[in-house]
């Protein structure tokens, strides 16, 4: 009798435990079963579920970027507008362009359905519609801006985390998809949202978070002056200047951009201490925002020998930067060193869409921030000329040009505007552009000099 009973409780243990795995994978699936289907990895269910019924996509002032009719999905009437907003909006590929809104958020777009998937006839489907934070006339400028040349283009409100523009280069027009481009240099990477998944040696731009470890770490930093000759050795080898800069303090180092100096003060920092902050800025992490993945900047400088731990604090040996974390940088900057994270999506659907990233603690202390945006602003009114911003904007800067192996170097600028009718941070790159001072920032200037036009603000 006590044998039976045994066994009867066990099956009746066995019993409820099968319903109840039963309930929650049923739960799991009625819960999760959108992200499943659509994840893009099941490349047999995305394809069946087309945009050719998708919903509408919009800019932030309600002009069209992508919309389905009759059975067949059209862009912008604009050509320009088409390959500036390319690697933001998507083609019609689940694969050519991931990180994308038509493929991140291609199941809203299909509008997807538990019980009849993507088996609904697709008259009857109602998608949603999606609205952006980027101005479809300011993509247009920074692709312009560009012109034939391949980089990236990041600005947004360093306030509320508005992303205004990102511009990717090379691109192509997703209504007219040329058949060449495997076999074209001139689409070498065209695919890759260089914003986001682009590494660059940031150059004289990585110089702010060697300023910013430096403020933080070392007492009356600021009162330290070194005497730049135009060559120094570090770890038996040299770093070298453009030009002997002579007495120059922290302030001036950014100003005239002394790769002795901050060279020096990686050295006299140490790499614990340059790891650490250089982590609190967002290297070695990913930094995601509504669905868009960033490669991982790198600051990974331990097996490196001394010399090239010098450069390190320059933005030059293996260190490696994402122009979304070069402008993210300069926002926590402006924004007295909290970092905003940037959003997309402003509305799904008719409703307003909430951004839930966080980056996490400060990049610097709110005196550390303030010390470093008078730098910069001192580095444009000493060294590149207030003339050649917008008077208006008050824009604060830092350029950068970052030597590549047997190749011209990257162009880079990076900065913010002070004036809080335009509270914009970006940063631009240019690939084997040259210099970012006679490069970079004439992109950055007609980008600026648009959203003034625009009155892109709050």
């Amino acid at each position: 009798m006590n044998t039976i009973k045994k066994r009867s409780n066990i099956i009746l243990i066995l019993t409820i435990a099968f319903f109840a795995g039963l309930l929650y994978h049923t739960v799991n699936i009625f819960i999760n079963a959108e992200d499943w289907v659509i994840n893009l990895r099941n490349l047999h269910l995305t394809a069946a579920g087309n945009l050719d019924y998708a919903g509408t996509i919009y800019d932030r002032n309600g002009e069209v970027l992508a919309y389905s009719s009759g059975g067949e999905r059209f862009y912008n009437d604009d050509e320009s507008i088409r390959k500036a907003c390319l690697h933001v909006v998507g083609d019609d590929s689940t694969v050519n362009l991931y990180n994308s809104i038509q493929n991140i958020y291609r199941s809203e777009l299909i509008g997807y359905h538990f019980l009849f998937s993507f088996g609904m006839p697709k008259n009857l489907r109602k998608g949603n519609d999606i609205t952006l934070t980027i101005d479809a006339e300011l993509q247009k400028a920074a692709y312009e801006a560009l012109g034939d040349r391949k980089g990236a283009v990041f600005f947004y409100n360093y306030k509320t985390g508005e992303v205004v523009c990102m511009v990717s280069t090379p691109a192509y027009d997703p209504e007219n998809i040329p058949e060449n481009m495997k076999n074209n240099e001139e689409y070498d990477g065209v695919y890759i949202n260089r914003v986001c998944s682009g590494l660059y040696s940031p150059g004289s731009t990585f110089k702010l978070v060697t300023a910013a470890a430096g403020l933080e770490n070392i007492k009356d930093v600021e009162e330290v002056v070194y005497h730049c000759k135009g060559e120094d050795k570090i770890g038996g080898e040299d770093i070298t200047c453009e030009f002997a800069m002579g007495d120059v303090d922290i302030t001036g180092a950014i100003v005239y951009s002394c790769n002795c100096y901050f060279g020096h003060l990686a050295s006299e920092l140490g790499r614990f201490a340059m790891t650490r902050q250089a982590e609190k800025m967002g290297f070695n992490k990913n930094i995601t925002f509504d669905g868009f993945e960033s490669a991982k900047s790198i600051y990974d400088v331990f097996d490196i020998n001394e010399n090239e731990f010098a450069w390190s604090g320059v933005g030059q040996a293996n260190v490696l930067e994402t122009p979304l974390n070069v402008a993210m940088i300069s926002a926590a900057i402006a924004n007295g060193g909290t970092p905003v994270m940037p959003y997309i999506v402003s509305g799904i659907g008719g409703k307003d869409y909430e951004p839930r990233q966080t980056f996490g603690d400060n990049m610097m202390s709110p005196q550390t921030a303030d010390k470093i945006a008078g730098m910069m602003d001192s580095a444009v009114y000493l060294n590149y000329g207030k003339g050649r911003f917008s008077d208006t904007l008050d824009v604060c800067a830092k350029t950068g040009t970052a030597e590549v192996a047997d190749a011209e170097p990257h162009a880079w600028i990076t900065g913010f505007c002070k004036n809080e009718e335009c509270p914009l941070a970006f940063s631009v790159v240019i690939e084997n552009g040259g210099s970012g001072y006679g490069e970079a920032i004439p992109v950055a200037a007609a980008v600026l000099n648009t959203a003034e036009r625009l009155a892109i603000s709050n």
